[in-house]
């Protein structure tokens, strides 16, 4: 399909000049006739401020705007992109939001000096045809103004139209600002730098709309949304508290010239029964970017929904008498060299240590005698990993009783190559004008501290000389960056296995436990060397200017080399850039892109609003929704091999758990769980459901056993789940039967006297879905399991 845009010579400038300066493609212009200082090229904008139908700007929007103009008026009057960048790290810890608000004339070549040849190319330059007579410029008037963050979860904000960023190359001048915040107060008028308190009756998409006075008298209007979610949660024992941990991990193996501890926060949610702090589960923060997942957005994300409706995990686990501790790493100011941390992408060392302060604050705040329960969520399992073998190492009581693991990268994390290496050419290959939008993907993803440490192939591995955005044809195998191998000795030595071993470790995958392939959006199975993006985008019928972007995922071992990535623009029907990357697999395995695992919603690289214009037909174009971000034979940390190459497609043959019954007894399919939930269908990354939830309850949840009598060994479930039936089966007669089932607030829901018991023996019974404790009693001694209702 087709994407049609007026970029007028889009690239051609860039690559027939010179890639940094696109002043060049104008220097052999006769400028005289303009009207402004300012010569805009609107042809190859992503911002589209020279539309004059345009008002409704988003905060990339504003970022790519305000770029291109900056790039345009040679950064006169205008700061550079990386202190927009900064501004908006640091409303993180100010919490106030940067409002930026630019007015600006400026010229554009007219379209009909194009088509009628009034203007023409020569040697990569810019001229006006020496016969012609009319005019080439025309002049653009533009305002566009947006908070420097756009979604919220609470309702209480607060704004400032920062000086910094107010820009009015205009010759007119501004006698009066005027913003709506869509707050029920209607217009108001606003002074630079004056602090803006704004508080929302109710949660929802929120349109701001800023007013200019000139002194004409004329009023010019801009938009935007923000997008607000009050997450208020009932039942906090107290307020976010911030620490830093007392702990400094040693990080010069990653070139750290000095090592600081870390900084963090946490809550506590009480139960609903008692309200004491006595039977803690600590839930841990993966990796999160710029701290877009907040302690209230990560107890929402507990949620799911079963039979019974929407539901959230940690509601029903404080219903149950369980007090529920938030750990996030939130974006901070570290006041030892003033630098900006974004914990949710730091090293996983140095969040580690956080975590093992709240387990020791933890353990000396809670009553009674409860061992604790850590569940480590994506990079949340190797944060809890990590932290609970290093306390055993050094011999700090961690007193926890139960891992659960869920999709975390234990043998490490995959974003496809392909994608990489396009997303980062287009945020960095294109000169000024850059995709801004794209470049918060390269730098605060792909390249933070935590992804080197997790993907198994990283861009950086295969750039070529100093170039940021070229790859080395010769490089060809997946490759992790350095950093990768550096965290898995770390981690691995604190420990004889790598994993804690005092405490029961068990893991939830999202990744298919049978091998089965996820779909693209036909519904067709996604293969090695899928072909995930094969576009032709037409950027400007005049010149003939074109984009063709390939994408595909990494090949199958027989494929041999194969092309992953290919960005070429063709200008007046020729190629003017072009930029590959190509990719093999290892002779041990297929690439990972296909693999069955956590999957990755590509939606989600675009940002947390959603994307517009070029961004968002880039993702239309896809032809598949996902990719296979955590590969389930990591999620699970299987040993395959003992030389550790690892087969991302391998059988996983573990048996069913608690212990294992099927593994084979040499070190294919090893794993250090002792019980694990893996679905048949690959699933979203960390997506709760019915099934797994319940399999979380059943190991969190721990049996009342009676150990005054001995456990009847002799007996086992027919089957579990079940449905309107429960079926006894024994090896041998079990007289004077008695069974008590009990629901997880340990009522007594249903009792009945069973005789004897001999052979297969079913019994009716009528409850609602759901998990209960299950207990038989005779002279002989007990039987007690969890049993799972339909």
């Amino acid at each position: 399909m087709q994407k049609k845009y007026f970029f007028i010579i889009l690239l051609c400038p860039i690559f027939l000049i010179s890639q940094n300066d696109l002043s060049d493609l104008f220097s052999a212009l006769d400028k005289s006739e303009m009207t402004t200082d300012i010569l805009f090229n609107h042809g190859f904008s992503f911002s589209k401020i020279a539309d004059t139908d345009k008002d409704l700007f988003s905060t990339n929007d504003f970022f790519q705007g305000y770029n291109e103009l900056a790039t345009a008026a040679n950064q006169h009057n205008f700061l550079t992109f990386e202190k927009l960048q900064e501004a908006k790290i640091e409303s993180r810890i100010t919490d106030i939001i940067p409002i930026g608000l630019v007015f600006s004339e400026f010229d554009i070549i007219n379209d009909q000096a194009l088509e009628n040849g009034d203007v023409h190319i020569t040697n990569g330059k810019l001229r006006k045809s020496a016969t012609s007579e009319n005019p080439i410029f025309e002049i653009r008037r533009k305002l566009f103004a947006a908070p420097f963050r756009e979604s919220f979860d609470k309702a209480s904000l607060k704004f400032v139209l920062d000086d910094r960023f107010f820009v009015n190359t205009s010759p007119s001048r501004i006698t009066g600002i005027n913003v709506d915040f869509n707050d029920g107060n209607g217009l108001r008028k606003v002074n630079i730098n004056q602090v803006i308190s704004v508080n929302y009756p109710s949660s929802g998409t929120k349109e701001l709309v800023f007013n200019i006075v000139l002194e004409s008298g004329e009023i010019l209007t801009s938009r935007s949304l923000v997008h607000v979610k009050d997450s208020a949660i009932s039942g906090s024992r107290h307020a976010q508290v911030f620490f830093t941990s007392s702990i400094t991990p040693d990080l010069s193996a990653y070139g750290e010239p000095v090592s600081y501890p870390g900084e963090g926060e946490y809550e506590i949610f009480l139960d609903t029964t008692d309200g004491v702090l006595d039977k803690p589960i600590i839930v841990v923060d993966g990796f999160d970017p710029g701290d877009a997942r907040s302690v209230a957005a990560l107890y929402g994300s507990l949620s799911y929904t079963d039979t019974g409706g929407p539901q959230n995990l940690a509601d029903n686990l404080r219903a149950e008498g369980f007090d529920v501790v938030i750990l996030n790493f939130p974006v901070y100011t570290r006041a030892a060299d003033m630098s900006e941390i974004d914990g949710g992408t730091d090293f996983i060392e140095r969040n580690a240590m956080l975590l093992v302060d709240l387990i020791t604050i933890i353990n000396g705040s809670k009553t009674g005698s409860e061992q604790n329960v850590i569940i480590g969520p994506s990079m949340g399992g190797l944060i809890t990993r990590y932290a609970l073998n290093y306390m055993e190492n050094q011999s700090l009581p961690h007193d926890t009783r139960l891992f659960l693991s869920f999709d975390s990268p234990h043998r490490g994390a995959n974003v496809p190559i392909g994608l990489q290496h396009q997303i980062n050419f287009l945020a960095f290959g294109l000169g000024g004008n850059n995709v801004v939008e794209l470049q918060e993907v390269i730098n605060g993803i792909a390249k933070s501290p935590a992804a080197r440490q997790m993907l198994v192939d990283h861009l950086e591995s295969h750039l070529l000389g100093s170039s940021i955005v070229d790859f080395d044809p010769s490089l060809l195998l997946p490759d992790p960056h350095p950093w990768k191998d550096i965290f898995d000795t770390n981690i691995n030595a604190l420990t004889v296995d790598g994993f804690p071993q005092t405490t029961r470790n068990v893991a939830i995958i999202n990744g298919s436990g049978i091998g089965n392939p996820f779909p693209d959006k036909l519904g067709g199975d996604v293969n090695p060397g899928f072909n995930l993006l094969n576009d032709n985008f037409v950027i400007d019928v005049v010149t003939s200017t074109a984009a063709d972007l390939e994408i595909n995922y990494t090949p199958a071992t027989a494929s041999g080399s194969q092309l992953v990535s290919s960005v070429v623009i063709s200008v007046f029907g020729f190629p003017v850039i072009t930029s590959t990357a190509n990719s093999q697999a290892f002779t041990f395995s297929d690439g990972v892109d296909a693999a069955p695992g956590g999957l990755y919603d590509m939606s989600l690289l675009g940002g947390s609003s959603p994307p517009t214009g070029l961004i968002s037909d880039f993702f239309d174009a896809l032809k598949a929704d996902y990719f296979n971000f955590i590969p389930a034979v990591s999620a699970i940390a299987l040993e395959i091999t003992a030389n550790g190459e690892i087969d991302w497609y391998h059988d996983i043959d573990i048996g069913t758990g608690t212990p294992p019954t099927a593994a084979p007894g040499d070190v294919i399919n090893s794993t250090p769980f002792i019980n694990w939930y893996m679905p048949d269908d690959n699933e979203e990354h960390v997506e709760l459901t019915e099934a797994n939830v319940i399999f979380a309850l059943t190991e969190i949840i721990p049996e009342a056993l009676d150990t005054s009598s001995p456990e009847l060994e002799t007996i086992r479930l027919e089957k579990n789940p079940v449905k309107d039936q429960i079926g006894f089966i024994t090896n041998e007669p079990v007289v004077d039967t008695k069974l008590n089932i009990y629901d997880l607030s340990g009522r007594l829901v249903m009792n009945n006297s069973l005789g004897t018991l001999t052979g297969t023996t079913h019994i009716r019974i009528n409850l609602s879905s759901g998990v209960y404790i299950l207990k038989l009693e005779s002279d002989q001694g007990f039987y007690t399991t969890k049993l799972v209702v339909d």
